[in-house]
C-alpha cells in the first residue's frame, strides 16, 4: 500500500521539523479566538452579530478538534476514507 500524501500545505508543514510547536501554537491562537468570541457572545448583541460569533467560536472549536486529532507521527496516519460518490451514482 502506498504511503498516504498530505493533502494540505498545513499538514506538510505539522508532519515537518517543527511541527509539534506549529500545532501548539495554532491551537492557542484558536483557543483565544473561541475565547473571545464566547465573550462577544456573552456581552448581548443584535441577532446577526450573535450568530457570527456563534459561527466563529464553533469553527475555532472545530479546528482546535481537527488539529488534536492530527498526528505527528506520519508512519501512523491511515488512508483517507473512501469517497461517498461513487462513479456508479452518476
Amino acid at each position: 500500500m502506498n504511503a498516504p500524501t498530505a493533502l494540505t500545505e498545513l499538514e506538510q508543514r505539522l508532519a515537518a521539523p517543527g511541527g509539534a510547536e506549529l500545532r501548539a501554537t495554532l491551537s492557542q491562537r484558536l483557543a483565544t479566538l473561541e475565547q473571545a468570541a464566547r465573550e462577544r457572545l456573552d456581552s448581548g448583541l443584535v441577532p446577526v452579530a450573535f450568530q457570527q460569533c456563534q459561527a466563529v467560536a464553533q469553527a475555532a472549536a472545530a479546528a482546535r478538534e481537527v488539529l488534536a486529532g492530527m498526528t505527528l507521527d506520519s508512519t501512523a496516519r491511515t488512508a483517507a476514507p473512501p469517497s461517498p460518490f461513487s462513479r456508479s451514482t452518476r
